[in-house]
């Protein structure tokens, strides 16, 4: 599973969680003149840490962000990476912060702090707008790479190189939004970054 960041990777600035709103990828415009606002923003396989050590043996274990709730790819490979790294299959948790995995065949103990990560690499990336209800607003909104921390150029996608490596694969990009004048008074909350991709479990 793919999602975005926004500024850097870390829990805190996850921009693609869906439902509650609460980790959404927000500005505020003015739709009586009409404005464009920038943001750069961070694609990465989706990604926290352990929030206690683990044993070699154990089958529960409790990591800082609910972060892999992918219901397609159920049951979810995970990379545990630390000194040493296991690849675990989630059989129960998922979209919680306690998941319980079937061991690897080559068990580790690891300590909190260390990463995990969804265990995948992707082909085909894409990234675009999509409009879940009403009119379609996707022209809205329009991506481009990062060029030394700049946006180079605009389009109404982006298609990044496969993703080969969970623990070190990352793509910054750009996206701009840009609000018509005369644009009603409201909050948006039917528009979508969608990441469409090809997985393959990852073999270290």
């Amino acid at each position: 599973m793919l999602r975005i960041w926004e500024g850097s990777i870390a829990d805190a600035n996850l921009v693609s969680r869906g439902g509650a709103h609460t980790q959404d990828d927000g500005d505020d415009y003015n739709g009586t003149d009409g404005e464009a606002l920038e943001q750069k923003l961070i694609l990465a396989p989706a990604q926290t840490t352990l929030a206690e050590d683990i044993d070699d043996a154990q089958t529960e274990i409790e990591i800082s962000a609910a972060v892999f709730d992918d219901i397609i790819n159920y049951p979810f490979i995970i990379l545990v990476s630390g000194a040493n790294s296991e690849i675990m299959t989630i059989t129960a948790g998922q979209g919680t912060t306690t998941l319980t995995v079937t061991r690897g065949d080559s068990p580790i103990s690891a300590s909190a702090g260390d990463s995990v990560f969804s265990a995948y690499t992707y082909s085909g990336i894409t990234i675009q707008a999509s409009d879940e209800s009403g009119d379609d607003e996707t022209s809205w909104f329009q991506y481009a790479p990062d060029v030394a921390g700049s946006p180079g150029s605009y389009g109404s996608s982006l298609s990044p190189s496969n993703f080969t490596a969970p623990t070190t694969d990352s793509y910054t990009f750009w996206r701009k939004i840009t609000v018509s004048a005369s644009t009603a008074a409201q909050k948006k909350v039917d528009m979508r970054h969608h990441i469409i991709f090809e997985p393959e479990v990852y073999s270290p």
